[in-house]
């Protein structure tokens, strides 16, 4: 029996809702490249960049050697992981999904999905969650991550202390999230040096910060002592005319690799995707939309099988490119084609 393909399964739940519409080149155009909803702001030319960015690379065939099976765990903020593969942070589902699915069952089937195909989940913050903060909650059953939007400091103390109470595995803050209703409503803010710091302080584990896209934010991350970054453009979402993360990650990888853990998002949709990034210098890779339209499609079970397909996907790029673990996929397994 064929396996269900959850990914165009939840785009096709949700063009039937007039939400998606597909598009010939990058294959998910959002309809009006619309926010809210799925698509990218503007124009949606930062959004496409991130597909386009990573169709510069070919992956390089090196099959004459001794067999052998590509272990594909990783070690994550001092945890393994089966895959250098996690959700990434998403909310705002009653806005941009015209009520498909509440944002609470949405939260817990990717915590539940990502726990069966061994590797974490992150929860997102949004408009949507400003009155309601679910996310605490969730994490004191089961392993993740959450992720707040830029908020006011008094409100950043505040969700950071109920997520420690929660047991919460590590923090990010998505600095891009300065933008949208939450700006207009007064309620995020871009963030200092000094600033960031001091939200650095509020907590003892691992924190990160989501949304960089220049070497110079990156070094400004690890000087106020965050332990990681996101290379995103969030999803092209927050401004338009950004360029793909494809583009700037080795520049930012040239001068941080080994010193924070460096995740990327951007147009994951298979594990050769995943691939791409982590021989452009990723240690983790983030999927964001793919993850979405699985639990459309399927729940905990879509998440669970889409990972597996891309950890399937993964394991044969290793194969044919000569990567028997993850630390062996560097820029020397790739090609760039203008």
């Amino acid at each position: 029996m064929n396996k269900i393909d959850y990914i165009n399964e939840g785009k096709q739940i949700l063009r039937d809702k007039d939400i998606v519409e597909t598009d010939s080149f990058c294959g998910e155009k959002i309809m009006h490249a619309s926010v809210p909803g799925l698509g990218g702001v503007g124009r949606g030319i930062s959004f496409s960049r991130n597909k386009s960015s990573l169709l510069k690379y070919c992956i390089k065939h090196r099959m004459l050697s001794d067999h052998f099976s590509p272990e594909t765990n990783t070690n994550f903020f001092g945890q393994d992981i089966k895959i250098p593969i996690i959700a990434a942070p998403m909310s705002g589902i009653k806005t941009s999904l015209k009520g498909v699915i509440q944002e609470i069952d949405f939260h817990k089937f990717i915590l539940e999905g990502c726990t069966d195909a061994g590797t974490i989940g992150m929860c997102g913050d949004s408009y949507d969650t400003t009155a309601e903060y679910h996310v605490p909650e969730l994490l004191k059953d089961v392993r993740g991550i959450a992720v707040c939007k830029p908020r006011i400091l008094s409100e950043i103390e505040n969700r950071i202390h109920l997520l420690n109470v929660s047991g919460v595995y590590a923090i990010g803050i998505d600095i891009d999230g300065a933008a949208g209703m939450l700006l207009e409503a007064g309620k995020v803010t871009k963030k200092n040096p000094l600033e960031l710091k001091k939200i650095r302080s509020l907590f003892n584990g691992p924190m990160f910060l989501k949304g960089i896209m220049s070497v110079e934010d990156a070094l400004t991350a690890h000087q106020a002592g965050f332990d990681g970054i996101v290379v995103s453009n969030h999803g092209g979402r927050s401004i338009d005319y950004s360029l793909g993360t494809a583009d700037i990650l080795p520049a930012i990888s040239s001068q941080l690799k080994g010193k924070i853990i460096i995740m990327v998002d951007g147009g994951v949709a298979s594990g050769y995707d995943a691939f791409i990034y982590l021989a452009l210098g990723a240690d983790v890779v983030l999927s964001g939309r793919s993850i979405l339209y699985s639990v459309v499609a399927g729940g905990r079970t879509g998440v669970t099988e889409t990972l597996n397909k891309f950890t399937s996907e993964l394991r044969r790029a290793m194969l044919f490119s000569g990567c028997r673990k993850i630390s062996d996929i560097t820029s020397e397994v790739i090609e760039k084609y203008e």
